[in-house]
């Protein structure tokens, strides 16, 4: 054991080369393997010892074992050290190990390694570079005597064939760390020493001359080019010129007709001035060039210093042209001087000219060649020129610093050359340095730092490119073979690169895998690459990159012949080719690459490959019996083709032949035995035929191995006989043999061996760096001194020292390391003590710190859990040095720790309350932190979702959190989730919840609930805006998140009464405990949302995570919308808290900052969150301007262009009728809300119905209020307010039919109407509550009692009348019913049988006016049908059609049962003994008419098309009231039943038909006659015109009569009075109010016999009704009574609603109905828009432009993002001057100026589309809020 620790002293693991590339990891897993085994004999130690102890007769003495044992712990402290890089990250889960011996036996090794000096430098990332940065840093080293050791030594000792590529590496390292001066010195004192004489120097092939060769080809190549290009090329020119040009002056070679003297004189020319060129530029000669001249000189100069100075000149002279300047211009093209060849002639030329420069240079005359004397003045003309060129160019320079630099400009393929020239010379460099006489001087430590640094850098990677060839060489090929050669050969190499696969990780990744590579020469000189079969995985590695791969390393080889070896080790399925992957291989390789192929040498072939290659037959055909295959059964064999140092096969594949036992003669039994040999390595089982089997046509002997992991058993089966079971293989494999037992033996042994080596399951640690090393250590020391094991907490303390000394941690009082040192287990103290100083003095080590202690946490048991939670806390506070750090490195890092304590909150259940007071209540202090964390909790709460445990564990922490800083953590939750709310207006979504941010806002809001107990939320600064969030948040999110808005408000109110900052009244706290009582209330629980919650406490805490439970996950369904009134009385509750505590407040803003707040919402377009924050606005304001409102209306306008968001119109309609108290008296908006509330009556829908009579009741007690009402009527106020705007509300009126220019009263009535069918009862009460109000206000100006009935006041009288038992009082009947009844009748039956009889007659009469294209026909039921013509459907001149004809719709009636509700006939109905229950079609009346069949849209038509023959029945109608026009004619019979018809038949029809009745929908108004076009003969009916007889005095109340003729003289007057009445029977349900109306209606039809026509129509389907349904006796004989006066009046047919629709009031039967889905509104909401439009611009509304301010304080960081917008699109602030593009342009030019102001009401066609319409006269821009 002494020896193993001796020899793993400094010795890095080598790993063989791995099958699965990565280096690293086979080192790792090599230390681990070493690990284990030291571990295992440690643990044997300690068994040892105790059985010694149980039993003192064992044979082995205790202090041997502790001597085994400290040998052990030194062998693993040395394995440690020398391999920190791989080991220190698996080994470190070992100071957290269970058993406190190991811990201990570990702790002992660390503080080895830390006291040998360790250098975790090896540790970093850059280890790597780092290590060839210390190998180039050796081999530039400088002795004290400026020497270089290890470079001489390389030099010295690398081979001829390497010195090129050596020159290369040492100028450009040297160079790189300015040291190339102290290198050529070297080199040219070792040249010049070895020399003879001066003449010899730098002319043999040394390694000195190859340097200065490089030097002066990689320095010089610039100024040669910028100094001879020119001058060359002028010689071309010349030649180009004058074709005789020559230089040949030697007789012998001279050509006919050259002139010799010619010749010389060119020559003598160009050479003198490529000469003066030469020595001229010495200013431009390069400086490193210049160092190299000078080093030479001085060397020279000091060897041969008896010569002369003139000699050396000569020396360097000739070097430079000799070495430098010749050979550039006798071969100018290929040194790159010109890019031309130069012809014969010029290169003849150049050759003669260096031949007299050389001469020059070297101070000699010609005297050997006699052709050459001729130039020997010009050479003593020229020799003092040169000697001055070369002194110049050689004596000062400046010689560079010799500082160290980095290595960031050396090209790593210089150091990689390096690295391999050292491995593969470094046995030669020991040899060199031990026998070289300088050796003492050096002695052999740089040898040593050599040898380990190439220990652990390991081998060099196989070289490429053939080695032998020299640089120069490879230039050539390079250039010859790609110039020959077509870059994309393939297409698919083409595809390949254009996807730049080459720089995908995932092809460096396949590269480090070196499944194909080229490494080496054959015997025969080619090149040769090897496949290894089995590091291929099919389905892992992307075959086709594999292909790029072989293509791309081919390559350059392509065009010559080159050699292939194929290693099939261990090859089987998962390393096989798919058949169509195998197919490609052949089409992609170009043929070229098959043809240069000499040889394949497949090595291992086995039992696998055979099967393949049959299987794969077809395709591998043309390799059958090929010569160039060649299988090799034995390394051997491969040896005659590659000689065995140029052989590269992995280390695995060669180790399988080390350590063999072989057993030959065995016999391997299956369907057929063959003879094996069985050979057993220390790794592997190989079993090889003895026989030889065919593949691909060769014979061949197979191999088949088996590694010790796959061996699965081994069982003998008798003497001779044995079985081997191998994973993966289909069954046991049997063997006979003599010699089976040793055979087993030894496979038994190496599977035993191989089970050894795998360690247990080591935690790996993540990767440690450098720096983390102290802080990962630290933990692991403190941890482990308090430890219950006195023994581990002596090796802890020891570490701890260790630690101290090594790093130099600043710990006050000294630490010393001793052994046998007795520590007590409670040292709690003294551990925290050290914890807390190092936190003050090495905050630096806090990051990594931290996270170890967070590793080792999950690791320990629950005491030395909660001694981690100690040491932790002091070093919490230093991560806010990291968060504000700039390094974004940190930030993340300081992120991580926080994620991990949050997944440690989570995860340890058991120390939860520990943690969170430690930790988190420890982290709430620091309030740099703050953010971070809140970040963190809030991500990880997303992730696990609302209610999950997670987010709840978070939201719980959060309270830890505040504790310790109430005001800080809780302005930073509530800002945060403002500004999330704020943040939902850039993106607006339809609600909140389906906003992206919901997530972060809901739980964001769960922390609220979570602090708002015991006011963690510092109420007392933040009042507003929780309420504020409260009212957005209210009645949203799944009922859990609803039920905690609850609970947040009760911790508010909570939180109020006990605050101590706060002091409060006793009435202030009375409220507040009210308040708290209320909100408990189960209203309460119904406005929030939670009406079914028994507590909301405990909805608020449940978690999801219940079985069954889904009240966190669901949403509510879509009718649990919160309704706006509900909202309302919220915020009333929290108003009238807020204003209780502010009057114990001095200088209280509250209100105010609510105020700003929920102003700030509501002018932004935000569909989720505006509609409430307007409600808020309104109910909490306490003042209004004049801007604010007209902003509301502004938005009111956008909300109506789109008619989508009813919500927000409501919103607004409610939060003007809060404001409107508020606006100041004499402000004219006040008379604008009156038409505005009646617009937003006419839009016919339910919710915004209710909303716009509120404002319209406060409207009437504001102006009443003001008193504007006081001597003036509502009528005339109100007419002239419209008065600029005629034009507009002229087609309101129009489009419902109701005309207030005809009669106001009415046209206001027939508003009213409607609010009687409201489905809500406050509504139904509030109408009749405005209708009083009304009445008073009409009947005040008159001076008059409110119930005297004249034409002002009947249209109110009549619409009370079955409502207001006052007013029937005073409105009496003139006579009874029973005064008509026929006394003498039978009973009631035979009555309304006998009416009905008669009533059907009466009504088929007028079926016989019916023209042409409507077919009467009797089907099979006996319903009459009608088939209405769409074309001619607007015809109007009957009774039947009157209906189709006043809607301007055409009526699709199908011809077949079940008939549509359009169909006008229905089917006798026989009297049940049960009323039917009213469906809702029977209620809608003839509103519905089914749309066109076609589909489209119904296209509406102007007055002038109508139907001629109305248009003039009309007239006649309205000239003589009193006359009315008898229609029918032709009394077509029918043998059908009769029945009471109508057009208002539908109902019966709907009712009939049951499930097959389409429920009617309202059609488009059609675009009648505006009221304001006077027809000839009508009497216009203002107010003050329409009153004929004189005004009475007082009347009685007997003589105050509702229908007095006296009274009601105007035939309009009569007419509209009775359509009220009609209309309200029509419409009622309650069979009281019908049996006061019909009593009226009888009277009407005795009083006003000529009038009533107008409206039976509206009441046949009630009648009809009432004949088969009804028993109450009073509304039968009333009926009755109104049947005969009918049918006594001769007129029956007046075309009713044609004169209806002529004066006006066509729409006040229909709009009175009940509330239906109509198309209409849309139309309406349009016409709206244009009067509002009209009434902001051209009415100029007063107000100035808002100017929303920020209301957030800037304590709570959210900047003002205000968006002002409203419904539809953004209403930028620039944009609210001129809510429509008209305002820009006063003069009205341009398109929008043009609006049409005259003409008729067919100027308002409008086209109905799906959301949103254009408008034509006035488009608006809609800006898009994106």
């Amino acid at each position: 054991m002494e020896a193993v620790a001796a020899l793993l002293a400094g010795l890095p693991l080598q790993p063989e080369e791995s099958d699965r590339g990565d280096l690293m990891e086979a080192k790792s897993q090599l230390f681990l393997k070493y690990l284990t085994l030291f571990m295992n004999l440690l643990n044997d130690c300690s068994e040892e010892e105790q059985d010694k102890a149980m039993d003192p007769n064992r044979k082995r003495s205790t202090s041997n074992l502790s001597a085994l044992r400290n040998c052990t712990v030194q062998a693993m402290s040395n394995l440690l050290n020398a391999n920190i890089d791989s080991g220190l990250m698996h080994s470190i889960a070992l100071g957290y190990h269970k058993d406190p011996q190991t811990r201990a036996a570990f702790m002992e090794v660390l503080t080895k390694i830390l006291q040998q000096g360790t250098e975790f430098e090896t540790l970093a990332e850059t280890a790597l570079a780092d290590r060839f940065e210390r190998l180039v840093e050796l081999v530039t080293m400088i002795g004290d005597k400026g020497e270089l050791p290890i470079a001489m030594a390389l030099a010295t000792v690398v081979p001829t064939s390497q010195m090129d590529e050596l020159a290369r590496v040492f100028v450009n390292l040297f160079d790189a760390k300015h040291l190339l001066y102290q290198l050529l010195w070297n080199m040219f004192s070792k040249e010049v020493e070895i020399a003879d004489c001066m003449q010899t120097l730098f002319r043999g092939n040394s390694l000195a001359s190859k340097i200065m060769a490089y030097c002066f080809r990689f320095y010089g190549l610039g100024y040669l080019r910028e100094l001879l290009n020119p001058l060359i090329m002028e010689m071309f020119q010349k030649e180009h010129s004058c074709q005789q040009i020559s230089f040949e002056v030697d007789p012998a070679r001279l050509e006919a007709g050259e002139n010799i003297e010619e010749n010389k004189k060119n020559l003598t020319i160009i050479t003198q001035k490529v000469f003066n060129a030469i020595v001229g530029s010495a200013h431009k000669f390069p400086s490193k060039l210049r160092s190299m001249c000078h080093c030479l000189f001085h060397v020279v100069n000091q060897r041969f210093q008896q010569s002369t100075g003139e000699a050396v000149w000569t020396v360097i002279g000739t070097v430079i042209f000799l070495r430098f300047i010749n050979p550039a211009i006798v071969s100018p093209y290929e040194s790159g001087i010109i890019d031309v060849e130069a012809t014969p002639k010029i290169k003849r030329g150049l050759t003669l000219m260096c031949k007299i420069m050389q001469n020059i240079a070297n101070h000699l005359l010609f005297t050997k060649e006699n052709h050459m004397r001729g130039f020997n003045d010009i050479l003593k003309a020229n020799f003092e020129a040169g000697r001055r060129f070369f002194t110049e160019i050689a004596s000062d320079v400046d010689i560079p610093d010799t500082g160290n630099h980095s290595l960031s400009f050396i090209n790593d393929a210089n150091v990689l050359a390096l690295h391999r020239l050292l491995w593969n010379n470094q046995e030669k460099i020991g040899d060199y340095l031990s026998s070289s006489r300088d050796h003492k001087a050096v002695g052999r430590r740089p040898f040593d730092k050599m040898a380990t640094l190439l220990a652990y850098l390991g081998p060099p990677e196989h070289r490429p490119l053939d080695s032998q060839l020299s640089m120069t060489k490879i230039h050539l090929l390079a250039d010859s073979r790609w110039s020959s050669m077509d870059m994309t050969s393939t297409k698919f190499e083409e595809i390949m690169s254009k996807h730049n696969m080459h720089e995908k990780d995932e092809f460096k990744s396949l590269k480090n895998l070196h499944i194909f590579y080229q490494a080496g020469t054959s015997r025969a000189g080619n090149p040769v690459f090897y496949y290894i079969a089995r590091r291929y995985k099919v389905g892992e590695i992307n075959g086709d990159l594999l292909i790029y791969h072989v293509l791309l390393t081919l390559k350059p080889y392509y065009n010559k012949p080159f050699e292939l070896a194929i290693d099939f080790t261990h090859t089987c399925a998962e390393n096989r080719f798919r058949t169509d992957f195998l197919s490609k291989w052949f089409v992609v390789m170009p043929e070229v690459v098959y043809q240069n192929i000499v040889a394949t040498y497949i090595y291992n072939c086995n039992s696998w490959v055979r099967e393949y290659t049959k299987f794969h037959d077809r395709i591998l055909t043309p390799l059958k019996g090929n010569r160039k295959l060649v299988f090799i059964d034995h390394p051997a064999r491969l040896n005659e083709y590659i000689d065995v140092d140029h052989q590269k096969l992995p280390g695995s594949t060669v180790a399988l032949e080390e350590d063999l036992k072989i057993s030959n003669n065995a016999l391997k039994l299956s369907h057929k035995d063959t003879k094996v040999t069985i050979k057993v390595g220390p790794n592997a089982i190989q079993i090889t035929s003895a026989e030889k089997s065919k593949v691909l046509g060769h014979q061949v002997l197979l191999n088949d191995v088996y590694y010790a992991s796959e061996i699965e058993e081994v069982c003998l089966v008798d003497d001779n006989q044995f079985t081997l079971t191998i994973s993966n293989e289909t069954g046991p494999l049997s063997f006979i043999h003599n010699d089976c037992d040793n055979i087993v033996h030894d496979i038994i042994h190496i599977r035993t061996r191989w089970e050894l080596s795998q360690p247990d399951t080591v935690t790996v640690h993540t990767k440690i760096r450098p720096k983390d090393v102290p802080g990962t250590l630290l933990n692991v020391a403190l941890l482990n001194l308090g430890s219950s094991d006195p023994s581990l907490r002596s090796a802890a303390y020891n570490l701890l020292c260790a630690l101290t000394q090594t790093f130099d941690l600043k710990i006050e009082g000294q630490l010393l390391e001793t052994t046998g040192l007795c520590i007590p287990a409670n040292n709690t103290i003294f551990i925290k003590s050290i914890s807390e100083t190092l936190a003050a003095n090495e905050p630096h080590l806090t990051l990594e710190f931290l996270e170890e202690c967070i590793q080792g946490f999950g690791n320990s048991n629950i005491e030395l859990k909660h001694l981690c939670l100690e040491y932790i806390t002091p070093w919490l506070p230093n991560l806010t040095r990291f968060c504000r750090h700039t390094d974004e490195n940190k930030r993340q890092k300081v992120a991580l720790i926080l994620d991990k304590l949050i997944t440690m909150t989570i995860e340890e259940v058991e120390m939860y309350p520990s943690i969170q007071a430690k930790i988190w209540g420890n982290i709430g202090q620091v309030a740099d932190l703050l953010d971070m964390v809140l970040d963190s909790f809030i991500k990880r709460s997303v992730t696990g979702g609302l209610g999950s445990i997670q987010a709840e564990i978070m939201a719980d922490t959060a309270v830890a959190l505040t504790s310790a800083n109430v005001q800080l953590v809780s302005r930073k939750v509530i800002g945060r989730l403002c500004r999330l709310i704020d943040k939902t207006c850039t993106s607006p979504t339809p609600t909140l919840e389906q906003h992206l941010m919901w997530d972060d806002i809901a739980i964001l809001a769960r922390y609220l609930l979570m602090l708002s107990f015991n006011n963690s939320l510092d109420v007392a600064s933040h009042l507003p805006f929780l309420f504020h969030i409260v009212t957005l948040l209210v009645c949203t999110g799944p009922l859990s998140l609803r039920a905690s808005t609850h609970g947040l408000v009760i911790n508010i109110i909570h939180s109020l009464c006990t605050c101590s900052q706060l002091q409060f009244s006793e009435n202030t706290l009375k409220v507040l405990k009210m308040s708290l009582a209320e909100f408990s209330l189960p209203k309460f629980y119904q406005l929030f949302g939670i009406s079914k919650v028994k507590s909301a406490a405990v909805s608020a805490f449940r978690t999801s995570f219940r079985p069954g439970d889904r009240s966190f996950t669901m949403s509510p369904p879509e009718h649990e919308k919160m309704p706006l009134c509900s909202l309302e009385t919220i915020v009333d509750a929290l108003l009238e808290i807020m204003e209780a505590c502010n009057k114990d407040i001095r200088n209280c803003d509250w209100l105010q900052q609510w105020t700003d707040l929920s102003k700030r919402f509501a002018f932004q377009y935000n569909p989720a969150l505006q509609p409430r924050a307007i409600i808020v606005f309104g109910c909490i304001s306490k003042s209004v301007t004049d801007s604010e409102i007209k902003q509301m209306l502004k938005i009111l306008m956008k909300a109506l262009e789109s008619f989508q968001d009813l919500v927000l119109i409501e919103s607004i309609v409610m939060c003007l009728t809060r404001l409107q108290p508020m606006l100041r008296a004499d402000s004219p908006i006040h008379k604008f809300l009156f038409w505005v509330a009646i617009s937003v009556l006419q839009l016919d829908e339910v919710s915004l119905y209710a909303a716009g009579l509120s404002l319209l009741e406060q409207n009437l007690h504001t102006l009443d209020n003001i008193g504007i009402l006081e001597n003036d009527s509502l009528e005339r106020i109100m007419m002239e307010t419209r008065d600029p705007l005629q034009w507009h509300f002229k087609q309101l009126d129009h489009a419902m039919g109701l005309s207030f220019k005809a009669n106001f009263n009415f046209a206001l009535v027939g508003h009213l109407l409607k609010g009687f069918r409201h489905p809500i009862q406050t509504t139904v009460s509030r109408t009749i509550r405005v209708l009083h109000h009304l009445l008073a206000i009409t009947s005040k100006p008159l001076g008059r009692d409110k119930f005297e009935v004249n034409p002002q006041t009947v249209p109110y009288l009549a619409a009370l009348v079955s409502v207001s038992e006052e007013v029937r009082s005073r409105c009496h009947l003139k006579h009874r019913t029973s005064q008509y009844m026929m006394t003498d009748s039978p009973s009631s039956d035979s009555l309304s049988a006998e009416m009905s009889q008669t009533v059907s007659n009466t009504a088929n009469q007028g079926m016989t006016g019916a023209p042409s294209n409507v077919s009467v026909s009797t089907t099979s039921n006996g319903t009459m049908s009608s088939a209405t013509s769409i074309s001619q459907a607007h015809s109007s001149s009957s009774v039947s059609t009157a209906a189709s004809a006043s809607s301007g719709s055409s009526t699709s009636v199908a011809a077949t049962p079940p008939p549509t509700p359009a169909s006008p006939a229905a089917p006798q109905t026989p009297v049940p003994t049960t009323p039917t229950p009213t469906t809702p079609a029977s209620t809608a009346g003839s509103q519905s008419q089914s749309p066109p069949s076609s589909g489209g849209p119904i296209r509406q038509k102007s007055w002038e098309l109508l139907d001629q023959q109305a248009m003039t029945a009309a007239k006649k109608a309205t000239s003589v009231p009193h006359q009315i026009q008898n229609a029918a004619a032709n009394v077509a019979q029918s043998n059908s039943a009769k029945v009471w018809r109508s057009l208002d038949n539908e109902t019966n029809a709907a009712a009939g038909t049951g499930a097959g009745a389409v429920l009617p929908s309202r059609p488009p108004l059609f675009k009648t006659r505006s009221s304001s076009m006077p027809v000839p003969g009508t009497k216009k009916m203002d107010s003050g015109k329409s009153q004929s007889r004189p005004v009475r005095g007082s009347v009685s109340n007997e003589n105050n009569i509702l229908l007095d003729p006296e009274v009601l003289t105007d035939y309009p007057t009569q007419v509209l009075v009775l359509t009220v009445l009609a209309t309200l029977v029509r419409n009622t349900t309650d069979e009281n109010e019908a049996r006061i109306l019909y009593e009226y209606l009888a009277e009407a039809s005795v009083v006003f016999p000529k009038v009533f026509p107008v409206i039976h129509s509206l009441m046949d389907a009630k009648i009809n009704n009432v004949l088969n349904l009804c028993h109450d006796q009073a509304i039968l004989n009333a009926v009755q009574c109104i049947i005969q006066n009918m049918i006594a009046c001769e007129d029956a047919s007046q075309q009713q609603l044609s004169y209806l629709m002529s004066i006006g009031f066509g729409g006040l039967w229909r709009f009175a109905g009940t509330f239906t889905k109509s198309p209409q509104s849309s139309d309406t909401a349009e016409l709206f828009v244009n009067c509002l439009e009209a009434m902001m611009v051209e009415t100029c509304l007063p107000g100035d432009d808002l100017d929303i301010l920020n209301p957030y304080p800037s304590s709570l960081g959210i900047s003002s993002n205000l968006n002002l917008s409203s419904s539809m699109s953004s209403l930028s602030v620039g944009s609210m001057h001129s809510p429509t593009d008209k305002d820009n342009d006063k003069n009205g030019s341009g398109a929008n100026g043009a609006r049409i102001r005259h003409g008729s009401a067919n100027n308002v066609s409008s086209k109905n589309r799906a959301g949103s319409f254009k408008r034509k006269d006035s488009k608006k821009k809609i800006d898009s809020l994106d």
